[in-house]
């Protein structure tokens, strides 16, 4: 089945086209049978019952006389057979002739021909000698199949735009659900206005409300479980590194060591509450991704390089997006190599920010695993959510994140955000 004809669109008109089809078609074969025979049975009986009173008439006078009087009344009379016509027949005439070849050979023989230049029905009198007598008709054939044609030519865009209009009614609900449904995935409820839809979509909508709103207290039970382990795992974390510092006679290189063991777990608990919060409980606003792009490389460890216009404006979630770049300079000067530098560019409808290094860089599969929560680099550790929690960003500000090979050595996040 092609794309076209899974759309309920093109579905529904099928629908419809075959329904007029078949209705057309139902609609002749009663017509025929409750119509066209009954009413070429009564014209033969009305043709059978006219000839008997013309045969009655000859018989009680002169020939001569009879003849006249059917030419003044205007029919026409022949006492030779008409030729029999070669022109097409509707469907009524072609109903009498053949009802008038069933019946037996005692009746009164009946056959088409020509009467002054038009078609006309002939049956022969019960004479001596036999004459036919003709009944004209006015061919409207022409006129009936021009207004057949008319009829289907304006019923064909009556009956699209009737298709079009309930197909609309049916797309338009689910086509926003589909829009939607990665926001509800991450436990956002259904757009409004749904209710008013069909009964059907406004089930699945609420179904979706619930399984949302569901997503959202076990995300949130989630934040507050790891939370409460961050808090009481920084607790004495925070009295053991203190304690550290109280040690007089402690080695300095094991005391620096322990210090900075204690800094990288604190630097993981972070990392989980972040990814566990996915930036949910942040509401979109306008913000200036050049000021958010500066704060980041201030907070940043080391010399940067930065190329930021004064203004990058958007809507977008600024802790989210703090938190996101962020994280790039981090992974940079981590994993990488100086000098390191942050671009931010306009490019069409969306913003991009390079952060590029001079380290050894990725292979393209590694590049690919290490944007998958808990994928470490092969060649340092970490926490291993530093880049699926920028990928993540990315995909909720509608772009993505991609690492690519630097010139001439390093590694190049870019990170795509559509802006406003």
């Amino acid at each position: 089945m092609t794309p076209l004809s899974r759309g309920v669109f093109a579905q529904l008109a099928l629908v419809i086209a075959f329904t007029l089809i078949g209705a057309a078609m139902l609609a002749v074969l009663l017509g025929r049978e409750l119509v066209t025979r009954p009413a070429a049975a009564q014209l033969l009986r009305a043709i059978d019952g006219f000839a008997d009173v013309i045969e009655e008439l000859d018989r009680h006078q002169p020939r001569a006389r009879m003849l006249e009087t059917l030419r003044e009344a205007g029919l026409q009379v022949s006492e030779t057979p008409p030729e029999r016509s070669t022109q097409r027949l509707g469907p009524f005439m072609r109903e009498i002739i053949d009802q008038a070849q069933q019946r037996s050979e005692e009746q009164r023989v009946i056959q088409m021909g020509q009467a002054d230049g038009t078609q006309a029905i002939w049956f022969e009198l019960d004479t001596t000698p036999p004459v036919w007598m003709s009944l004209g008709y006015p061919r409207a054939g022409k006129l009936v199949r021009r207004f057949s044609v008319l009829l289907l030519a304006g019923s064909v865009p009556l009956v699209w735009l009737a298709a079009a209009y309930y197909a609309r009614r049916l797309v338009l609900p689910l086509r926003q659900l589909a829009q939607a449904a990665p926001r509800i995935s991450r436990g956002e409820p259904p757009p409004a206005g749904l209710a008013a839809s069909s009964r059907e979509v406004a089930e699945l909508a609420q179904a979706l409300a619930a399984a949302s709103e569901e997503v959202r207290n076990a995300a949130e039970d989630r934040s507050m479980m790891l939370a409460g382990i961050s808090h009481d795992l920084r607790t004495p974390l925070t009295r053991l590194q203190y304690a550290i510092e109280l040690l007089p006679d402690t080695d300095p290189e094991l005391r620096a060591g322990i210090g900075r063991d204690v800094e990288e777990i604190d630097a993981i608990l972070t990392q989980f509450i972040d990814y566990a919060r996915d930036g949910r409980d942040e509401a979109s606003e306008a913000v200036n991704l050049a000021d958010i792009c500066r704060n980041a490389v201030t907070a940043a460890n080391g010399d940067w390089i930065i190329f930021a216009p004064d203004t990058a404006s958007m809507h977008g979630r600024p802790m989210a997006l703090l938190r996101a770049v962020s994280n790039l300079l981090a992974n940079a000067q981590r994993h990488g190599a100086p000098p390191f530098s942050l671009c931010l560019t306009r490019t069409q409808d969306s913003w991009t920010i390079e952060v590029c290094d001079q380290g050894a860089g990725l292979s393209p599969e590694e590049a690919d695993r290490v944007r998958q929560p808990f994928a470490r680099s092969l060649k340092h550790g970490g926490s291993g959510l530093g880049l699926p929690i920028v990928d993540r960003v990315a995909h909720q500000h509608g772009g993505e994140l991609r690492l690519i090979p630097n010139t001439p050595s390093g590694l190049c996040a870019m990170l795509r955000l559509r802006g406003t």
